[in-house]
Order: C-alpha cells, then sequence, then structure tokens
C-alpha cells in the first residue's frame, strides 16, 4: 500500500483524519474528545496504541480539541507550528512537541509531510501536502479562499480532502450572528460551495482520482449542495481529464470509507 486516508470526523464538532500506509498511523488534527477518537479508531480495526504521531494544521478547538489528552495517553509526539502550540495553551509532556513550519517537510517514519500556508483567522494554519512511494495526498481545511499557493500545492495529488463550508445564501439567512456570518465569508474565513466549484473549473489540475468535501456546515449547508456544485463545476469543463474524478462527501459525525493510492 501506498497511502491511505480515513476521515474519522469532519466538522464543527471535530475533525479528525487517519493517515496510513499500511504500518504507519498518523493522525492529522484530533478535533474529536480522546475517548470519541480512540472509538472511531477501533471501528477502522486500529488501536490507539498503533497511532505513531499526530499532526495539527492550527489550533481551533474543532481541529486540536483532544491532542493533548490523546497524546498524552500514549505518550506520542504532536508536530505543530510554534504560533499553533503557544496560542493553544496545549500541555503536552516535555519534548513532544516537534516544530513545524510553513513550506518545511519532515518525515514520520517514511511518509513525507510539507505544510503550506493558508488564509485562515488562526496562528500559522497550514494544508498538508502527504507523500510516500508516487502516492500524494492533499488536506486543506478551514481557508477563506483558494490562494494561488494552495492551488499550487493541490496540482499532482492523487487524493484532495477539501473545505466545502457553507452555501453562501443559507449563512446570510441562517441562524449566525452578523459578526460570525463575516468572519465566516472573510478572506480568512471558510471556504463555501462557490468557492470550490470557481477551483474545480477553472484551476484544478484534474489529476486527483477523489476529491472529498469536508467540513461540511450543518447550519449553513446541505451535502446535496456542496455535492451538486462541485459537480456541475467539473462538468462545465468539457475536459476529458477530469472525467476520472470522483466528488464525494465526508458526512458531519460519520466515518467516511478509507481512500487509498
Amino acid at each position: 500500500m501506498g497511502l491511505s486516508f480515513i476521515l474519522l470526523g469532519s466538522g464543527s464538532s471535530g475533525n479528525t483524519t487517519l493517515v496510513s500506509d499500511g504500518e504507519t498511523h498518523i493522525l492529522v488534527d484530533v478535533g474529536l474528545s480522546g475517548r470519541e477518537t480512540a472509538k472511531r479508531l477501533q471501528e477502522c480495526g486500529i488501536e490507539p496504541e498503533e497511532i505513531s504521531a499526530i499532526v495539527v494544521s492550527h489550533e481551533h478547538g474543532d481541529h486540536c480539541r483532544g491532542v493533548g489528552p490523546f497524546a498524552k495517553k500514549l505518550e506520542i509526539p504532536v508536530f505543530m507550528t510554534e504560533g499553533a502550540f503557544n496560542s493553544s495553551e496545549m500541555k503536552l509532556d516535555p519534548g513532544k512537541h516537534r516544530a513545524i513550519a510553513p513550506g518545511e517537510s519532515f518525515d514520520i517514519k517514511g511518509i513525507c509531510f510539507t505544510g503550506f500556508s493558508v488564509p485562515h483567522d488562526a496562528s500559522d494554519p497550514l494544508g498538508f501536502i502527504i507523500e510516500k512511494d508516487g502516492a500524494k495526498i492533499g488536506i486543506v481545511l478551514d481557508l477563506g479562499y483558494m490562494s494561488n499557493l494552495v492551488v499550487e500545492r493541490l496540482k499532482g495529488c492523487n487524493g484532495i480532502v477539501l473545505e466545502s463550508n457553507h452555501d453562501v445564501q443559507m449563512l446570510k439567512v441562517g441562524p449566525y450572528p452578523w459578526s460570525l456570518k463575516q468572519r465566516v465569508m472573510s478572506r480568512r474565513g471558510h471556504l463555501s460551495n462557490d468557492s470550490v466549484a470557481q477551483f474545480l473549473e477553472n484551476d484544478f489540475d484534474g489529476q486527483a482520482s477523489h476529491i472529498v468535501l469536508a467540513h461540511i456546515s450543518k447550519k449553513n449547508n446541505l451535502p446535496e449542495l456542496a455535492l451538486l456544485s462541485a459537480q456541475r463545476a467539473l462538468e462545465a469543463r468539457f475536459d476529458a481529464i477530469c472525467s476520472r474524478t470522483r466528488i464525494e462527501l465526508a458526512m458531519p459525525d460519520q466515518i467516511s470509507k478509507r481512500y487509498c493510492y
């Protein structure tokens, strides 16, 4: 096996992704509680003790609320930028925080991670490219818009996890206070269905066999809206190379299927 990933959870209740090469198992974010993370790992046939490390995108609770307890119990390292670590006020055993930085690659038991900056209202927020033996996965959650850097980093990926957080019209008429609506819609907020569609129609290189739409809002989006918007964008290209790309959904509060490359 090259690489695989499973989304253990996706959305405001907690984002956690399991990345594996069959022998080494790594968590990208632990937004679920430690107990719930362990439960969902076991449902996937992985014991918590098999996890080698945690890699954290940023300090917001839906991405790191379970990191400290989970890492402390298992005595595993946490890879996280200095800014995110300091902002999180996370308590880790001495030596367990491994500082990472945008643009720098790091290796975890033969699996190569490269973090890159994304536009979001957090301290040093990152997306990740994960590679081994020619397989390449991109995980990009929590970003206000598709920057040129994000578009460039996602080129050549076999599989992509990409936020499709909200439908703009649902958000505007939804229950959030106006200040929060402005934050979500800002260039350092969250990615809309329309922004994902624009990326797929104009900038996607067509190489990924799967694009998994994730972090779908329960209050400001519908899974079927996110899926339809993305599918129409690919169809609008009249581009045969994109015919092999499948758009799929990571449902809130559900474990996804395993994607293998």
